[in-house]
């Protein structure tokens, strides 16, 4: 799926303080199946874009297109419906609940529709070597596995879109290598296209295309 991003600009009110425009007319086009990096000092404004673009906040002004529909029109149900559909994330932190088990956890995203996605969830835990690690529990597991549970429930429902936002920054390098391997192979083999935001010099040069965000502003 392709995005557009036009005239993107994104500000918070502070109770005291002038206002805080952290992204400022950002235009951007990503072909369907590119992969991006956003690269950038801290505090730039890169994990507020990619949430806006994923559809999980909404901008002060400017628009999102994903493929060609304008979402600015979408009422919550409907954003809510192209998320689950097309969208998957993963955070630098894994975010699982600690009282479900693994097979839980990948299977939150379509909870609803969970007896008939358990076999897709069995395939993942098989491709992210977690197949032994079904029934325990979050706290059972490394801090590799517990990333590539998070991994495997981003992918549960194939999504067109991936976002990633400092996906390795919690590991260690062996570790992250094997994240990284796995998030491209997902995108390469689905076409998927792929967003993420890094410090990483070396995993940004694995994508398609590197986008420097300094100040809320690409340059």
């Amino acid at each position: 799926m392709n995005i557009q991003i036009k005239n993107l600009n994104k500000d918070y009110i502070q109770e005291k303080g002038p206002t805080l425009k952290v992204l400022k007319d950002i235009n951007l086009n990503i072909s369907s199946g590119e992969k991006v990096a956003l690269i950038g000092p801290s505090g730039a404004g890169k994990s507020t874009l990619i949430h806006i673009v994923g559809l999980m906040d909404s901008p002060t002004s400017g628009k999102v297109f994903i493929n060609d529909i304008d979402c600015s029109l979408m009422d919550d149900n409907d954003l809510c419906d192209m998320r689950r559909k097309n969208i998957g994330f993963i955070f630098q932190f894994h975010y699982l609940l600690p009282d479900f088990t693994v097979l839980e956890n990948i299977l939150i995203p379509v909870w609803k529709d969970k007896v008939n996605k358990e076999k897709r969830a069995l395939e993942i835990l098989d491709q992210v070597g977690l197949t032994s690690k079904v029934n325990c529990l979050p706290n059972e597991l490394s801090g590799g596995q517990q990333q590539r549970t998070a991994l495997a429930r981003a992918l549960i429902n194939n999504p067109k879109i991936i976002f990633a936002d400092e996906p390795t920054g919690n590991l260690d390098r062996t570790i992250g290598v094997e994240i990284e391997n796995l998030l491209f192979d997902f995108s390469k083999n689905s076409q998927a296209t792929l967003v993420l935001v890094t410090h990483n010099q070396e995993l940004a040069c694995r994508t398609d295309r590197v986008i420097n965000i300094i100040d809320g502003r690409m340059v």
